[in-house]
């Protein structure tokens, strides 16, 4: 399944100029490729037939003609990692195959002197080549180095010679003539590949290459590394803040919740890998004590500022002012050390309590009706593929998953973390013959506010196939868990969040994060009734409704507006004069 689109690497961004729709361009472009494949020789009908039909559908997926696109991998590469097959209505080896094409047929025009295919496929190679696959382990290895070896051999470089100098050579080539995706990645595995060779085969004397550090590099310390001082004091205060001692003498008058007290960690945790990439050793945080001194919060501050570059963020404003409440409510600091700490975090800049600008950006998108149809049949075409079976263990278990939590959230936009948990028969109740409903309590919800319910009946047929058939077949018991891993286990919040991306990608054609579906429920809902704000807040269990309408009204501008252009459309149509005669005619 197709992950999000990845970062390109700089040497590929640097190369790909983003250009708008009709605009002309200097370069050769795949309308001159098209003419140059109608009149080549050399090249059968049938082969000419299929290239000039990967352009057009090129051209059809895009939506632009062929003289406005370049005959530029670089870009050529970006506007296929827009694409997605599901939601172009094609499979993924169609797409594959419209690339593969594609790139013969610019290679074809000689229009492009970088681009060219066949790069030493099935040219035979030397004997020391031929012994060092046969030393290829594991079909991830071969597929790995596949194009490290055909570039080395085709060079005429043995594999004692190979070094990363040959390595960025051969990746110089890939992003001038491959609409591979991830070309960052491609690079890491074949380095990785390689070392893992040359360690096992000491007798072929090959050189370790570089390896290229990893994208998904963790920012925060592990949690090992805080000290157990820290760790103990953060232990009682979470049994302070929640009240557990009902008969202590300085009990907390408003108890908090098991939630809001994770997510106070997760910033405190944030707080500390900030400053100690700042500088400050983390054997130094003994306590909470430490954190709210004046000297180490104005330095975590000043990183805030620097991080965002003076921009607002949720991030920097609630670490701020957590810290200033445990200051007053826990370490209890003077007056005056307080007073300076607000001053402080009030220099921060304050973020609006909306809607962020790319998630409006993204609920605009689904004014698109095919958008729209997209994202609402997407879990009926996931169930399909469910139920012909062609995939069969973990990986039914998780497309079975995907289209049951996309259902999920598209019927009752429920927050991730509740999802996540979603238990059978304590959360779940299932009747074949009767309601099935969804229940979370109120202790489990983020406002404290209860959850509750009614699972259509198609839903409702699909969670018990689901845990009745689908999920025994791999796991060997029913589930206890929606999201349950292959051993029975649930999954981690991380883990649902990657599948549910990772389906509505490739179905639908967006990113979208699973908390988004809770804004597409109120967008959907606020288009056909622009005054039910209280269903919204019914509906996504917000405490008040002062929340919901901070975070949704912002469109209610357009709502309104369509509204009040039918009222015009309307009293114009009551005020024109019917049947008038003219000048003429009373003449």
């Amino acid at each position: 399944m197709c992950a999000d689109k990845k970062p390109m690497s700089k040497q590929e961004s640097s190369m790909i100029v983003k250009i708008p729709k009709l605009t002309p361009v200097s370069e050769p472009t795949l309308a001159d490729v098209k003419a140059k494949l109608l009149n080549l020789s050399g090249i059968s009908s049938r082969r000419r037939e299929d290239m000039v039909s990967s352009l057009h559908a090129l051209q059809k997926w895009k939506n632009q003609p062929l003289d406005q696109i370049p005959a530029n991998i670089p870009f050529l590469r970006y506007m296929f990692e827009e694409l997605e097959p599901a939601a172009l209505g094609v499979t993924s080896k169609t797409l594959s195959n419209a690339k593969s094409l594609l790139c013969s047929a610019i290679s074809k025009s000689r229009l492009n002197p970088g681009a060219h295919d066949n790069r030493g496929r099935g040219r035979k190679k030397s004997s020391e080549w031929d012994s060092f696959c046969l030393g290829l382990r594991t079909v991830a290895e071969r597929n790995s180095l596949s194009r490290l070896i055909n570039t080395a051999n085709q060079k005429g470089i043995r594999p004692s010679e190979v070094n990363t100098a040959t390595l960025k050579a051969m990746m110089d080539e890939m992003a001038k003539s491959s609409l591979r995706a991830n070309q960052h990645k491609v690079e890491r595995a074949a380095a990785k590949a390689w070392n893992s060779v040359a360690e096992r085969r000491p007798d072929l004397e090959l050189q370790k290459v570089a390896v290229l550090p990893s994208r998904s590099r963790r920012t925060r310390l592990p949690i090992a590394r805080l000290t157990q001082g820290f760790m103990q004091e953060w232990g009682d205060y979470s049994c302070w803040g929640q009240g557990e001692d009902v008969f202590a003498t300085h009990r907390r008058p408003a108890p908090m919740s098991q939630t809001t007290l994770d997510i106070m960690f997760q910033r405190i945790h944030g707080a500390i890998s900030i400053l100690d990439a700042s500088g400050v050793s983390v054997s130094s945080i003994w306590g909470l004590k430490d954190l709210v001194e004046l000297g180490t919060f104005r330095t975590l501050l000043q990183h805030f500022i620097k991080k965002t570059k003076g921009e607002p963020s949720y991030e920097a404003y609630f670490t701020a002012w957590q810290l200033i409440k445990i200051a007053r409510e826990w370490v209890k600091v003077a007056p005056d050390h307080l007073s300076e700490m607000k001053r402080l975090a009030k220099l921060l800049p304050h973020p609006e309590f909306e809607m962020s600008r790319k998630n409006k950006s993204l609920m605009r998108r689904f004014d698109d009706p095919l958008l729209k149809g997209r994202m609402i049949s997407a879990p009926t075409r996931i169930w399909q593929e469910v139920c012909l079976e062609t995939r069969n263990g973990s990986w039914r278990l998780a497309e079975a998953q995907a289209a049951l939590g996309i259902d999920i959230q598209l019927h009752m936009a429920l927050r991730l973390s509740n999802l996540t948990a979603l238990k059978f028969d304590e959360h779940i109740h299932l009747r074949s013959g009767g309601i099935s409903t969804l229940v979370i309590p109120k202790e489990e919800t983020k406002t404290g506010c209860g959850i509750e319910f009614n699972i259509s009946e198609r839903l409702a047929a699909r969670l018990l196939e689901y845990r009745d058939r689908i999920a025994p077949t791999v796991i060997g018991r029913k589930p206890t868990f929606i999201f349950s891993n292959p051993d029975g286990s649930v999954k981690g919040f991380t883990a649902v969040r990657g599948l549910l991306q990772r389906y509505v990608k490739s179905y639908v054609g967006i990113h979208l994060n699973p908390h988004a579906f809770r804004h597409l429920a109120a967008k959907l809902i606020l288009d056909e009734r622009p005054d039910a704000h209280v269903v919204v807040q019914h509906l996504l269990g917000h405490k008040k409704l002062e929340t919901t309408a901070r975070y949704y009204s912002g469109r209610d501008t357009l709502r309104a507006g369509r509204y009040y252009q039918g009222l015009l459309e309307k009293a114009l149509t009551q005020t024109l004069p019917v049947g008038r005669k003219s000048k003429s005619s009373k003449s």
